[in-house]
């Protein structure tokens, strides 16, 4: 008989199999790079504004995967994420126009959005992008910043900064050891208006300014990155954008010591702790405790291995690579359901094997050394077999992935995954 966290998450699938449908679709962003002597020159004008520069390409899944990384890195782990990435999946997917040109709003979106809720979410997709244009320039490796920075201050005896209000958002590390600072702004547009692109990029300005002296090692560039979106029926000359700034750094002062790993440590902390190993993303922040032998499923992509994780509203669902969980999902194409007999979708996170074979070390000298001999590898935001079945998905350059296994009851194509012991 069918379990019912199975059918529980049966109904669940079919609720949001046609949202799911939208994440097939890919979009760009054009990106200009603005003066910042014009961002902050009182009646300097940043319109007209310059040639792109670049033209961002994702798809829908890869933004998805970028924000999620960004509410990983604010909320670390909460049990709220777990849930979340099906969460904006569902419930924003349709919010977009998916149709290989500029990112757009669909027709009426700003106007639905005009209130708090609507800013919360411009920010989240801002900093996704900001995520996706930090990966485009080589920083695969992203911490909160003041996160971050609070908790060395406090064991340094350090204060904070005076007339500082705020801190950026992110640090990011890219695979020469270099670091920088990024400060996400954005918004959606109303049909026929100019988003004040000035106005966000000096903001961002002025909560970048002269962190980079209170920190060391010192970030070699800092960047204000800003997100503006508008509805795809909008006629303004100006389409959804991505502009940024890029600021000379400061000389350090009275700095914060950071350990040399510390971006790396907090980038994998907190996207193992939306996996669900909590322990052993604690041990990556804290530096205490020993590893703990687990047994963990592996799926095979693109010629590299992944550890897998389910992404469900139910933490009673089982883990998608055992057997007794697919027998059930076989059990499902006998459903008087036309869409179940189609096949199925699951959603997953996961993470490239590598990276936990660094984390297995008890001693966290070595850690650390396996931490920092990482090398980014290229990402992939395609669809991939697994064997019997496929991956529609995004993978990052850090070796974190978000995406869905899909199978087919015609060709009895499910995944196939391996089970492997390991210390984490």
């Amino acid at each position: 008989m069918i379990g019912a966290p199975i059918l529980n998450q049966m109904k669940w699938f079919q609720e949001s199999r046609h949202v799911l449908r939208a994440l097939t679709g890919s979009a760009s962003l054009a990106v200009h790079e603005i003066e910042k002597d014009k961002v902050e020159t009182k009646h300097a004008r940043v319109r007209p504004l310059p040639a792109a520069t670049d033209h961002l390409q994702f798809s829908a899944w890869r933004l998805a995967h970028a924000i999620k990384k960004a509410d990983c890195a604010r909320w670390r782990a909460s049990s709220s994420l777990f849930v979340g990435a099906s969460g904006f999946l569902i419930e924003n997917a349709q919010l977009f126009t998916w149709n290989g040109k500029a990112l757009a709003l669909n027709d009426g979106a700003s106007e639905l959005l005009a209130d708090f809720s609507g800013s919360s979410l411009a920010g989240r997709v801002a900093q996704g992008m900001t995520l996706l244009f930090l990966e485009s320039k080589g920083y695969s490796y992203v911490g909160r910043f003041e996160t971050e920075w609070r908790q060395r201050a406090a064991a340094q005896n350090k204060v904070w900064p005076a007339g500082k209000k705020k801190a950026p958002d992110f640090i990011a590390e890219n695979v020469q050891k270099e670091w920088i600072l990024a400060e996400s702004k954005g918004g959606f547009a109303k049909p026929d208006t100019q988003p004040n692109i000035k106005g966000a990029l000096s903001e961002g300005l002025s909560q970048l300014d002269g962190w980079d002296k209170h920190m060391h090692p010192r970030p070699i560039k800092s960047f204000v990155v800003g997100t503006f979106l508008r509805e795809s029926g909008d006629l303004s000359d100006e389409k959804s954008l991505l502009a940024f700034v890029d600021p000379e750094p400061g000389e350090p002062e009275t700095p914060v010591e950071f350990p040399r790993d510390a971006v790396r440590r907090a980038n994998y902390a907190s996207w193992l702790s939306l996996m669900g190993f909590d322990a052993a993303a604690e041990r990556i922040l804290r530096r205490t405790g020993e590893p703990q032998r687990q047994s963990v499923p592996v799926l095979s992509l693109a010629g590299r291995k992944f550890v897998i994780r389910i992404a469900s509203v139910s933490t009673k669902i089982r883990d998608p690579s055992s057997s007794d969980f697919w027998q059930e999902i076989d059990e499902l194409f006998y459903l008087p359901h036309r869409s179940v007999r189609e096949g199925l979708r699951v959603e997953v996170f996961g993470i490239d094997l590598s990276v936990l074979r660094a984390l297995e070390h008890r001693s966290h000298e070595d850690v650390s050394r396996n931490l920092l001999a990482l090398i980014p590898q290229e990402g992939s935001d395609n669809q991939l077999d697994v064997g019997r079945g496929g991956f529609y998905g995004s993978i990052f350059s850090d070796g974190s992935l978000l995406g869905e296994l899909r199978t087919n009851r015609a060709s009895m194509a499910m995944p196939e995954f391996e089970w492997i012991e390991i210390d984490i």
